[in-house]
């Protein structure tokens, strides 16, 4: 039986706030602000399957669209 301690996978690292009112939680908050404000509304990098399954699906409801529209006229 493995030991438990040695197959665990490490821990991420922990990254502590800043205090608050110091200056290093003024430049912490107007970085992620500033961050928020140009990603507003936009999926992350990591999430490509989504961006392809979104895409796939207004493809075909363009494409049923189109079809709709022939078959009325």
């Amino acid at each position: 039986m493995a030991n438990r301690k040695k197959t665990r996978r490490p821990r991420k690292p922990q990254h502590h706030l800043p205090k608050v009112g110091t200056p290093a939680d003024d430049a912490y908050r107007l970085q992620h602000s500033r961050e928020d404000l140009l990603d507003f509304g936009l999926t992350r990098p990591k999430s490509r399957a989504v961006n392809w399954v979104i895409g796939l699906v207004a493809l075909v409801v363009l494409a049923l669209g189109a079809v709709a529209l022939i078959a009325l006229t």
